[in-house]
């Protein structure tokens, strides 16, 4: 590129990362040959040089992070990794596989040192591709997840098992759990907490899973309300999930929270213009963000053989707002 433009390699250097010290007209020059000879960056030297400088988070579109929104969670971790000089690559893709062949081309380019990998699943491929790949990743699970990885423990278990308890304690004796998909640990782990808590058999527990999509609560849902024993109160994973519900018990001709109550899994400002507002569990926006931070930091400063960077998150109080209220016998 030097040859056919005229100029030594040290200005072509300048020209193309747009440093001083070139005139614009070489400048132009450069970039046009640089464009004729289909030139194009090198994202694995260009790490080579300087090191990685973002955080790989692959996101499967749809989902949340654990039941907070992406982009909530994502302005929390990227704000506390600002002093590091770290940014976070942020991409959507179509499922797991997506991800994983994601991280596969992350590795080769050395474009990131550690991955987040959020929504753990049983079995999950990200795992050990993303470590054969030569990447560092942190997970985001329920207690005890990936041992052996860096990772945020959120206790989902000790949050729903809460929920369990303060439904009976209004007289509830049939509880449903509206639920993501059986393959995430997080399901498995609320399931666990609400099981902990409705043990003595005074309460009756009916888990129903779902795709995780709103349409599959709502049917979920409707299914729940219009069978011959129905639930009195409701559990749901997540925010909008907690939001089609609402508007299945009304259509079904039932008052919330007089005749069904619900309790929305992760709260939100839709849960709070909601009518009535519901009960939530609180969102982890910004408190997993910022658990995410430490635990990137954290093994980013890792030394060889320390053991890997764990950070427990636990689930704040239960919002008790308008949808549930004590159970008429």
């Amino acid at each position: 590129m030097a040859r056919v433009a005229g100029v030594s390699t040290a200005v072509v250097s300048y020209a193309l990362n747009d440093r001083r010290g070139v005139s614009v007209a070489t400048r132009e020059r450069v970039l046009r040959v640089a464009d004729e000879l289909g030139w194009r960056p090198n994202p694995a030297a260009r790490s080579m040089r300087a090191g990685a400088q973002a955080v790989g988070l692959a996101v499967v579109a749809g989902e949340t992070l654990h039941g907070a929104p992406v982009l909530d969670v994502v302005a929390a971790f990227q704000r506390e990794l600002l002093p590091r000089g770290l940014g976070v690559d942020l991409r959507v893709v179509a499922d797991v596989a997506a991800a994983a062949e994601l991280y596969r081309r992350w590795g080769a380019e050395r474009r990131c040192d550690v991955v987040v990998v959020p929504e753990v699943r049983d079995d999950d491929v990200r795992l050990r591709v993303a470590t054969d790949a030569g990447l560092r990743p942190v997970v985001v699970g329920p207690t005890e997840v990936a041992p052996g990885l860096a990772a945020v423990e959120v206790d989902d278990e000790d949050a729903y098992a809460r929920v369990a308890r303060y439904l009976a304690s209004l007289g509830h004796v049939r509880i449903a759990l509206v639920a993501d998909p059986t393959d995430r640990l997080r399901t498995a782990a609320c399931e666990r907490g609400l099981r902990a808590a409705t043990q003595d058999g005074t309460v009756a527990l009916e888990i129903v899973p779902t795709d995780g999509t709103v349409e599959g609560a709502a049917g979920a849902t409707r299914r729940l309300l219009t069978q011959a024993v129905r639930p009195t109160a409701v559990v749901l994973a997540t925010d909008v999930m907690a939001l089609a519900a609402l508007d299945v018990a009304r259509r079904t001709g039932l008052v919330v929270p007089w005749d069904v109550s619900v309790v929305a899994g992760a709260d939100s400002v839709l849960c709070r213009l909601a009518t009535p507002a519901l009960t939530s569990l609180p969102s982890l926006a910004t408190d997993l963000g910022e658990a995410l931070a430490r635990a990137v930091t954290g093994t980013l400063d890792a030394a060889a053989g320390d053991p890997p960077v764990r950070v427990p998150l636990a689930v704040g109080a239960l919002a008790v707002r308008g949808s549930t209220s004590p159970q008429a016998h």
